[in-house]
């Protein structure tokens, strides 16, 4: 159990808050340029390779997304106890950002045929 932090979301606290708001939109901003290059050049690569390629793209894009729960502990621990909603709404942001900006299956299939 992380304690949450005392500190009142004034000053250089929101500041942090607004630099981790950006930082897990931006991560949200990549997901989607990185994945739609990946999608249309997906047919260059060799058949052999694809499910690999495949499995990477989705870790290296939930790691991304994983930095949203982390910006919501960090701001937990700094003033977790009078932002309650700012944390969870880091939090709850990486399942959403991650179902939403991930591609599935049949994009993956679609990104095959052109």
């Amino acid at each position: 159990m992380v304690p949450p932090g005392a500190q009142p979301p004034e000053g250089l606290y929101q500041q942090v808050g607004y630099l981790f708001t950006g930082l897990v939109f931006l991560s949200g901003a990549w997901v989607w340029w990185r994945s739609g290059r990946m999608l249309s050049g997906l047919k260059g690569v060799p058949e052999s390779q694809r499910p690999g390629l495949i499995l990477r793209e989705g870790l290296l894009y939930a790691a991304a997304f994983e930095a949203s729960s982390l910006c919501g502990l960090v701001y937990w621990i700094l003033v977790g106890s009078h932002a309650t909603r700012h944390v969870w709404g880091f939090i709850l942001l990486t399942p959403v950002l991650f179902l939403s900006l991930v591609p599935s299956h049949a994009r993956w299939v679609k990104g095959l045929e052109g």
